[in-house]
């Protein structure tokens, strides 16, 4: 008996050893990944979505949440986003810094592509603030979408409120 008990304890322990220890890089990366992916679907649903008040009227959902709902979604997940993205930031400031200051090998490190980056999101807001192709035609999209696209189903009766969050 004391074999068997040894035994079962033995495996027990071997199983608890195969795991790796909790890992915030891990779990940064993650979090980093899922939150942008629920935030991904979250705004092409809203993107698609009819406005506010046209919304309510023609009872609309997409996959059983309504506007509002997925809003809601989208900011909450957000807010994990951007915390989960500060703490992997925090977690790889020293690559950052290696990146930017270089290393005996690479002693220019890798400012060129950090000011390409920098260049480049720089270069889509001002874009999108100027109205300009082809951030432009992203926002008329939405704007179809929001308006024009449903326009149609304004005219059908409404359905009974059924919650905020289910946006009907």
């Amino acid at each position: 008996m004391g074999t068997i008990t040894q035994t079962a304890a033995h495996t027990a322990s071997s199983d608890h050893s195969r795991h790796a220890p909790l890992s915030g890089r891990a779990f940064a990366a993650f979090g980093v990944s899922l939150t942008f992916v629920l935030m991904l679907v979250s705004g092409i649903m809203l993107y698609v979505a009819p406005n506010g008040r046209m919304a309510y009227e023609v009872g609309w959902t997409l996959l059983g949440l309504g506007r509002p709902g997925w809003e809601a979604v989208h900011i909450a997940t957000a807010v994990v986003f951007v915390a989960v993205v500060a703490w992997h930031f925090l977690l790889h400031l020293r690559v950052y810094r290696t990146l930017l200051a270089g290393t005996p090998i690479h002693p220019t490190g890798h400012r060129r592509e950090a000011l390409l980056a920098l260049a480049a999101v720089a270069l889509v807001a001002l874009v999108a603030i100027l109205a300009w192709p082809p951030a432009s035609w992203v926002v008329d999209g939405n704007s179809y979408f929001k308006r024009d696209h449903w326009s149609s189903e304004a005219a059908l009766p409404t359905r009974p409120n059924r919650g905020w969050r289910s946006g009907g």
